[in-house]
């Protein structure tokens, strides 16, 4: 047997003996609730006794009543410890209910077999110093001075059980209820976490489809620019590391500042005008106020890329690239436009831009969006809404 294995071995016996104690003797939080609960339920004895007696029988009613709600807690301990030593607790409510409703019937017919049989024998004090032999027969829940009780055996049985079965099933029900609150409660983190894993997941796949998508066509720049001027292709490198040290900073986060994303988008700019000098115009309108919202990184310069793929690539004579950003209230609007034309009768595909779309949709749900649209007849404009919380 293997040290991992005998490792675990012990840490399965460690937890089945932390649970049976946790069985047997429950915790600090449950037995308050058993004491809470239990004493209300004497105080409410109490309440009502003294408001219908008002005189020395409420001791013998008071004592009863105690050694009433003592058996209670009893029996539903063992109720509890029932319950998880059989581990109904992994059961549906279908089948945990009529095993309950079974013991409760077995638990109330045994509290109260054990109340008549057991009780505190204070009702001959009562009965023989007290209660007057007239008021004795007019009160007929007190028992006679030679101890045999008013009540048929079998009628004050009937009347303990359908007592004990009433607690009972009222305790079985506020308990267990709570319990399965919180096993609906666990399930449903347990289920937004296993969301949270999945779409992080999914987001650090898309993020990581960003650089080699982006590095393959920045080589291509640089090699474009090693058969022009090599000088100009050493300064290709140097903008290019600078890419891929921001790209090193923001691999791990969800959003960067505005701010932070332009530093992105200029170096990627910078690369591309070596290739294409005065062929490539660029006009940036930036909002200043929108310079510290978030936005996730690389997702303005996904779009830049894209309008450099469809939009300058194709054309020798270059073109003119033109990017607004504009701060709102609730969020950023952005937009990009390149000379080009949406293909007719088709949807738009395209890598980079399902990209960003799917980062978008991760991030911020619905509320964010990212639409392409043929504003005139040699236009192209992506068109962003960023959210802001």
């Amino acid at each position: 047997m293997t040290i991992a294995a005998v490792n675990l071995s012990r840490a399965e016996v460690h937890g089945t003996k932390a649970r049976v104690l946790w069985i047997l003797f429950g915790h600090r939080t449950y037995w308050l609730g058993q004491l809470a609960a239990w004493a209300g339920i004497w105080l409410l004895f109490c309440a009502i006794f003294v408001a219908a007696l008002n005189d020395a029988r409420t001791t013998y009613f008071l004592i009863d009543e105690f050694f009433f709600c003592f058996l209670g807690i009893v029996a539903t301990h063992f109720l509890r410890a029932i319950f998880f030593f059989l581990h109904w607790d992994r059961l549906g409510l279908v089948s945990q209910w009529p095993r309950l409703l079974l013991v409760i019937l077995f638990l109330s017919a045994g509290e109260a077999w054990t109340f008549i049989s057991f009780r505190p024998p204070l009702h001959h004090e009562v009965s023989t110093r007290i209660v007057p032999h007239a008021l004795s027969q007019g009160a007929r829940m007190h028992r006679p001075e030679n101890g045999e009780s008013p009540f048929p055996t079998v009628a004050r049985f009937s009347f303990q059980f359908a007592k004990s079965l009433l607690t009972l099933f009222a305790w079985a029900a506020i308990y267990f209820g709570y319990r399965l609150q919180q096993m609906l409660k666990s399930a449903q983190l347990d289920r937004l976490r296993l969301d949270a894993a999945v779409k992080e997941a999914e987001l650090k796949a898309l993020r990581s489809q960003v650089n080699p998508h982006f590095l393959f066509n920045s080589l291509n720049t640089i090699r474009a620019l090693i058969d022009e001027d090599r000088l100009k292709a050493r300064e290709g490198i140097t903008r290019l590391s600078e890419l891929f040290r921001a790209s090193l900073r923001s691999s791990e986060v969800d959003t960067v500042a505005l701010r932070t994303e332009l530093q992105t988008v200029n170096a990627y700019l910078a690369l591309e005008k070596l290739r294409f000098e005065d062929r490539l115009q660029i006009e940036m309108d930036v909002d200043p106020k929108a310079m510290e919202m978030s936005i996730p990184p690389f997702v303005l310069q996904t779009l830049i890329e894209n309008a450099f793929k469809h939009g300058i690539y194709p054309q020798s004579a270059g073109g003119l690239i033109s990017c607004t950003v504009r701060a709102t209230p609730i969020g950023m609007n952005v937009s990009v436009t390149n000379p080009g034309r949406l293909p007719s009768g088709e949807k738009y595909r395209e890598s980079g831009i399902a990209n960003a779309r799917g980062r978008l949709k991760l991030i911020y749900g619905a509320n964010a969006t990212l639409d392409i649209v043929q504003d005139e007849p040699k236009l192209v404009t992506v068109k962003m809404f960023v959210p802001q919380s």
